[in-house]
């Protein structure tokens, strides 16, 4: 009983580690009357950086994610995970998020979403919206803060540059012997950067982001590594196929969850 118990926790935990709850604190900031200037190439880079992710059909690439949570002690402290991600448009997904030790696999297919715990074999399936894009727009409206998520959307350009207030091209550097662009942007609710290696191939590296709106204003930095936007895909990919040996769960919501 023990085993199972600890067990559900911890599909749970994980499940919440990969789509942290960001919930306004009070006081946070209101739309900001700051004059825009936001330079152009910056626009220019952004979107050639974004339009090889929106017009993949099918996509890959592997994300080692490190976030800042803020202690009741009021000390920030910093959790890592990586997560493995394969895409095919419009509406199937493979997520393998591996933290705090434990492995849980995300299948989107088919209008579902299955969680899958290999470590203790148990599982849970919930129904989810019809694309990839909806589901998005679904986790943020309930106010679930995913790292990756923007990365997945095929309208990726729009949606991270229609509240820009700043944006600049702060110059090329080097990250692991890679020449890289570095942008900088601002919004009311966000500060965030991106390293964007250019040429004909061009691809986002890494990503930078601090929350103004909550206490302790956490950052959040991604960093990318195995882009394939031609991968090839097995027909299995997206499809949870149940051990003889895994248990059914139900879904725990957290207490005052949206």
């Amino acid at each position: 009983m023990y085993r199972i118990r600890y067990a559900i926790v911890l599909l749970v935990l994980c499940t919440l580690a990969a789509c942290s709850f960001a919930q306004d604190k009070p006081g946070a900031r209101s739309k900001s009357t700051e004059t825009k200037d936001v330079d152009p190439l910056a626009l220019d880079v952004l979107k050639a950086a974004a339009q090889p992710i929106e017009q993949a059909q099918t996509f890959s690439f592997k994300a080692l994610v490190s976030e800042e949570q803020l202690a009741t002690n009021g000390q920030i402290v910093t959790f890592f995970h990586t997560t493995e991600i394969t895409v095919q448009r419009p509406d199937k997904a493979h997520l393998i998020f591996k933290g705090r030790g434990e492995r849980v696999d995300f299948y989107g297919t088919n209008g579902s979403i299955t969680m899958y715990s290999p470590d203790v074999k148990l599982y849970t399936t919930m129904p989810a919206k019809a694309t990839i894009d909806d589901n998005l727009t679904d986790i943020k409206a309930k106010g679930i803060d995913m790292p990756v998520g923007p990365f997945l959307s095929s309208n990726f350009y729009e949606l991270v540059s229609k509240d820009l207030i700043t944006g600049y091209v702060i110059g090329r550097v080097k990250i692991y012997d890679q020449d890289v662009h570095q942008l900088a942007f601002t919004s009311s609710d966000v500060d965030w950067q991106l390293w964007v290696l250019g040429g004909e191939a061009p691809r986002i590296v890494r990503a930078e982001s601090v929350n103004k709106k909550l206490e302790g204003k956490p950052r959040t930095i991604v960093q990318f590594l195995d882009w394939n936007l031609n991968p090839t895909i097995s027909a299995d990919e997206f499809t949870f196929a149940k051990p003889a040996d895994a248990h059914q769960i139900e879904m725990l919501t957290p207490k005052g969850g949206r």
